[in-house]
C-alpha cells in the first residue's frame, strides 16, 4: 500500500481552488502538478503552493506521472480530459456533470473501468447523510421537493449551452442525484424550461416532475432569474416528514406521522467539510484500488435524466426514461 497518492489538479476556477487547498493540506496526497490555461493563475499557484504548473493537461499527466487527477474544468472539456487520464490508467475525480450531452457521457463511462468518481458532493454532506439515515425509519418515500431561487453564476462559460449544457446540466444535477439517492430510479419525466434572461442561450428557469419506479414523485423548481433568493427542500414519507429551510445548512426538522419530533435544530457545517470527506473517499479508493461509491454509473444515470428533461420540455409531454438511449 502506497503512503501517499501522487495527484494532479486540472482547472483552478472556483471549485478547482477548493480542491487545491484541500490537496495541499491532505496528509495522504502529494500534489505533483496543477494545470490551468491562465498564465496568471499558474504564476499565483506556483508562488503560493510551490508546485509545478502546466498549461496543457496532457503534459501534467505525462511529465508529472500522477496516480490520479481531479478535473475541475467546464463541462464541455470533461470527456476529452477524463478519457485521456483514464486511458493513461489513472483514477479520476471528475466535477459534475460527466459531459454536456449523453453521447459524451457514454464515451467516458465506457473507459471508466471502475476508476472514475463523480463529484456529486452532497453524498458527503453531513445534513444530507443524516436525513438519509432518518429515511430508513420513516418508511417509503412518497414525495420530495427542492425549491431553488437565485441568480446565474458569474463564470463566463455557464450561460453558453455548448460549454455548460444548461442550468439543469451544470447545477441541478446535484439535487437530481439526491432525488435518486433517496427515492430510487426514475421512470418518467415531465419538465418545462424557460429562458428569461436575454444575455444567455441556456434555460434559466425550470419546473421538473419525476416519477420514480417506486411510485414516489420528486419536484424541482429552480430559477437563475429570481429577484430574491430562497432555498428549501424536504421529503414526505409514509411514516413521517423532513423539512429543511436552506440548502447546505439552516433550520431542519424530522417528525413522525403521529406529529412527534424525531430531531430538529439548525444545521451548521463548514462547506469544505463535504469536499474533504469526498477527497478522503477518493484517495482511499486509489490507495485500495477499489471502485468509488459515486461513480460513472451515477454520472450516466444523471446524464440520461438531464436528456429526458430537455426532451420533455422540447416536446411538451412526459418522457419515459426507457426511451432515452
Amino acid at each position: 500500500m502506497r503512503e501517499k497518492v501522487r495527484i494532479g489538479l486540472i482547472g483552478v476556477g472556483e471549485m478547482g481552488g477548493i480542491h487545491l487547498r484541500l490537496l495541499a493540506a491532505h496528509p495522504l496526497a502529494e500534489l505533483v502538478g496543477v494545470c490551468d490555461t491562465d498564465a496568471g493563475v499558474r504564476e499565483r499557484v506556483e508562488r503560493e503552493y510551490s508546485v509545478r504548473t502546466y498549461a496543457d493537461y496532457r503534459a501534467l499527466i505525462e511529465e508529472g506521472r500522477p496516480d490520479a487527477v481531479i478535473i475541475a474544468t467546464p463541462p464541455y472539456l470533461h470527456p476529452e480530459q477524463a478519457l485521456y487520464a483514464l486511458e493513461a490508467g489513472l483514477y479520476v475525480l471528475l466535477e459534475k456533470p460527466l459531459a454536456v450531452d449523453l453521447e459524451g457521457a457514454k464515451r467516458v463511462c465506457e473507459a471508466a473501468a471502475g476508476r472514475l468518481m463523480m463529484a456529486f458532493s452532497l453524498r458527503f454532506h453531513g445534513l444530507y447523510r443524516r436525513i438519509a439515515e432518518h429515511l430508513d425509519s420513516l418508511g417509503r418515500v412518497v414525495s420530495q421537493w427542492h425549491l431553488a431561487l437565485g441568480r446565474m453564476p458569474r463564470n463566463s462559460w455557464v450561460g453558453h449551452k455548448e460549454k455548460s449544457g444548461g442550468m439543469i446540466n451544470e447545477h441541478a444535477v446535484h439535487m437530481l442525484y439526491v432525488f435518486l439517492w433517496y427515492a430510487g430510479e426514475v421512470e418518467e419525466v415531465y419538465a418545462r424550461l424557460w429562458r428569461l434572461g436575454e444575455e444567455r442561450d441556456i434555460e434559466d428557469t425550470a419546473t421538473v416532475e419525476l416519477v420514480h419506479a417506486s411510485g414516489a414523485t420528486s419536484t424541482l423548481i429552480q430559477t437563475w432569474w429570481a429577484g430574491h433568493r430562497l432555498r428549501n427542500w424536504g421529503v414526505q414519507c409514509e411514516g413521517g416528514t423532513v423539512t429543511v429551510e436552506g440548502y447546505l445548512g439552516g433550520p431542519y426538522k424530522v417528525s413522525r406521522a403521529d406529529m412527534s419530533t424525531v430531531e430538529e435544530g439548525v444545521f451548521e457545517e463548514p462547506v469544505e467539510e463535504m469536499y474533504r470527506r469526498q477527497l478522503d473517499h477518493f484517495l482511499d479508493c486509489v490507495i485500495q484500488g477499489k471502485r468509488p461509491a459515486v461513480n460513472e454509473e451515477d454520472g450516466l444515470r444523471i446524464q440520461r435524466l438531464v436528456a429526458a428533461i430537455h426532451r420533455s420540455a422540447a416536446e411538451g409531454r412526459p418522457v419515459r426514461l426507457s426511451k432515452i438511449r
